[in-house]
């Protein structure tokens, strides 16, 4: 059975340019770690643009699938978007009062993307409606 009836060729693209762009993503904070004592000035700024162009494309990425999907499936993404994103700045906001006034390890920024992410993961399953 070919992988075009399970998914439409606006999902493919999405699945690729996700799974691409994750690969990127990990493998430059890898190098980025790695190298951290190497890289300096306007090497290390720009090596750590690799990660952000990342998390921009694979955003438009997605935000280009909601365009591409039916009225449904637009919604619904759209719902458990907005819904992920708001509990991701829940998370981070609360983080950071942890951090100030409990004294808690501080969590990098950079971490939201992959809180909301999760989130996404986490509310997708309950969210089947546009309702």
């Amino acid at each position: 059975m070919s992988v075009a009836v399970f998914f439409p060729p606006a999902s493919r693209r999405y699945i690729l340019t996700s799974i691409i762009t994750a690969v990127l993503y990990v493998l430059s904070i890898k190098v980025i770690s790695w190298g951290q004592s190497q890289l300096d000035g306007p090497l290390l700024w720009g090596a750590i643009l690799v990660p952000v162009g990342c998390i921009a494309v694979q955003l438009w990425a997605t935000l280009r699938l909601m365009t591409q999907v039916d009225e449904f499936m637009r919604a619904l993404l759209a719902r458990r978007f907005i819904i992920a994103a708001c509990l991701a700045f829940i998370v981070a906001s609360a983080w950071g009062f942890l951090e100030t006034f409990a004294r808690v390890d501080h969590l990098p920024g950079y971490m939201v993307y992959a809180i909301f992410w999760v989130a996404f993961c986490i509310v997708s399953p309950f969210i089947r409606s546009t309702r």
